[in-house]
C-alpha cells in the first residue's frame, strides 16, 4: 500500500526559476510525443507508444542540450504519463490527449523516482537531483520506503508530494456493532450518521459568493493585457484557492474523525454528475464536495484496515422505514419520517443513515470472506472458498410479535 505526503517547498529565487524551466521541459516532451503521434496516425494509421518514444530521448538530448538539465527520470515519467493517457482513449473511453499550455497551472507537475538514494529527505531540507538541497516544511515524518517525489505548483506555491510504500496493512476481520456506521450525505446538513451525529455543512462557496462576484466584476472591467487586469485576476484566483483549501481541510477533518472511530463505513454510491444537471441544486451540490469526502473515506479506511461499502444508489434509503421495512413516498419538503405501519417518527436523514448501515452489512456479507451478524458481532470461520459461516437471522424476524417503541429525534 502506498501513502502520499504533501509538503510545502521554500525554494530560493534561483531554485524557483529552475523549477519553472523544468516544467517547461516536461511540457515540451509531452507536446513532442503528441505531435509525433498525430503525424504518425495521419500517415500510417498507427500510434507510437512508450518503448519507441523512450528510444528517441538520447538523440533528442544531442539535438537539444537543455534536455540534460532536467533529471532523466522526470523525462521518462513524462513519456510514461503520455503513454497512459494515450492507451486510456480506447481502454477507458477517455478523450484524446491535448497539447499542454504553460498558462494552465495543473500542467506544472514533475515526477522524479527514487533510485540509489539520490533523493534525501531531511527534517528541514530535501536533496533533489540536479538542484541540490531545497528547504521545505516537513510538518510530519515520512513512514515507509520513499518511492518518488512529485514537484508541483499551486497558486504560485511550490509543493513536494512524497510517495511512500508503507507495506501491506492487515485488514480487520472482527468488527463489532459499535464499529459500523452508515452515512447519509445531504444538502441541509453535510452528513448524518446512523448514530445520530450531525455534521453541519460549512457552505464555503456560498459565504464567499458576494466577494467572488465583486472580484469578477472588477476583473471583467479591466483592460485586457493590462497590469491592473493581471492584479485583479490574481486576487480572484487567490480567493478561489482559499475556498478550495478550506473545503479540503473540512473534508479531511471529517473523514479522519469517522475512519478513526469506525471500521465499516456505509455510504451511497451517488451519481453526482447526474445530480449536477439540476440547475436549482447544482451550485449547492458542488459546494459540498461529496466526491472528495467519499474518496478520502475510502483510502483512509483502507489504510487503517477498515472497509468502506458503497450502497446501490437506487435503493430507497429515505423512503424505507428503518424499523419495519415499509416504504412510502418521501418528497424533499418532508423532513420527518412518520411510518404509517409501525408509527415510528424520526428525522428522514437519520432514518436513511440507519438503512444505509444495514445495507452495508449485507453488502459486506455478500462480498467479503468474514461475515458480519445482523446484530453486529462477527463470525471467525475458515477463509477458504466454499466454507460455510453462520449468519444470525435478522432482528426484525425475531421481533415480529413485539411492539417497538417509536424513536423520536428532535427536528433540526
Amino acid at each position: 500500500m502506498y501513502r502520499a505526503y504533501k509538503f510545502k517547498l521554500k525554494p530560493t529565487i534561483e531554485q524557483a526559476q529552475i523549477f519553472v524551466s523544468w516544467m517547461g521541459v516536461g511540457r515540451w516532451i509531452w507536446n513532442q510525443c503528441l505531435s509525433q503521434n498525430r503525424e504518425s496516425y495521419a500517415n500510417t494509421k498507427k500510434f507510437i507508444f512508450r518503448y519507441n518514444l523512450s528510444k528517441q530521448l538520447p538523440e533528442l538530448k544531442k539535438t537539444h542540450e537543455w534536455l540534460k538539465e532536467i533529471p532523466s527520470q522526470a523525462l521518462q515519467n513524462r513519456i510514461i504519463d503520455f503513454n497512459t493517457a494515450l492507451t486510456r482513449v480506447w481502454k477507458q473511453g477517455n478523450g484524446f490527449p491535448k497539447f499542454k499550455s504553460r498558462h494552465i497551472e495543473h500542467h506544472n507537475t514533475l515526477r522524479i523516482d527514487q533510485t540509489n538514494g539520490h533523493i534525501d529527505p531531511c527534517k528541514t531540507q530535501i536533496k533533489i537531483p540536479k538542484i541540490g538541497w531545497v528547504k521545505w516544511n516537513r510538518h510530519r515524518p515520512l513512514t515507509g520506503k520513499l518511492k518518488s517525489i512529485t514537484i508541483k505548483q499551486e497558486n504560485g506555491i511550490w509543493f513536494c508530494v512524497c510517495l511512500c510504500d508503507i507495506g501491506d496493512v492487515e485488514k480487520i476481520t472482527q468488527i463489532n456493532q459499535l464499529d459500523i456506521v452508515g452515512i447519509d450525505l445531504g444538502l441541509k446538513e453535510f452528513a448524518v450518521t446512523s448514530d445520530g451525529e450531525v455534521i453541519e455543512t460549512p457552505r464555503l462557496y456560498r459565504k464567499k459568493a458576494r466577494k467572488l462576484a465583486r472580484l469578477q466584476r472588477q476583473h471583467s472591467k479591466k483592460q485586457k493585457s493590462s497590469n491592473n487586469r493581471n492584479k485583479a485576476k490574481k486576487k480572484l484566483r487567490n480567493l478561489h484557492y482559499k475556498i478550495a483549501c478550506q473545503r479540503h481541510d473540512f473534508t479531511h477533518k471529517a473523514s479522519s474523525s469517522i475512519t478513526k472511530n469506525y471500521k465499516l463505513i456505509g455510504v451511497e454510491d451517488l451519481n453526482i454528475a447526474g445530480m449536477m444537471r439540476n440547475r436549482s441544486l447544482a451550485k449547492s451540490i458542488q459546494d459540498q464536495g461529496w466526491a472528495q469526502f467519499v474518496s478520502q473515506l475510502e483510502y483512509k479506511s483502507r489504510s487503517n484496515g477498515g472497509t468502506t461499502a458503497k450502497i446501490n444508489r437506487w435503493l430507497p434509503s429515505s423512503k424505507t422505514c428503518s424499523s419495519c421495512g415499509q416504504t412510502q413516498p418521501m418528497p424533499l419538503s418532508i423532513r420527518t419520517y412518520e411510518c404509517s405501519s409501525c408509527g415510528m417518527i424520526m428525522d428522514r436523514d437519520h432514518n436513511a443513515a440507519i438503512n444505509i448501515r444495514s445495507w452495508a452489512i449485507e453488502e459486506t456479507n455478500r462480498c467479503g470472506t468474514h461475515r458480519i451478524y445482523a446484530c453486529g458481532d462477527t463470525s471467525s470461520g475458515d477463509d477458504s472458498y466454499g466454507s460455510s459461516s453462520h449468519v444470525s437471522p435478522k432482528q426484525e424476524k425475531l421481533l415480529v410479535n413485539r411492539t417497538r417503541k417509536p424513536r423520536q429525534l428532535a427536528a433540526r
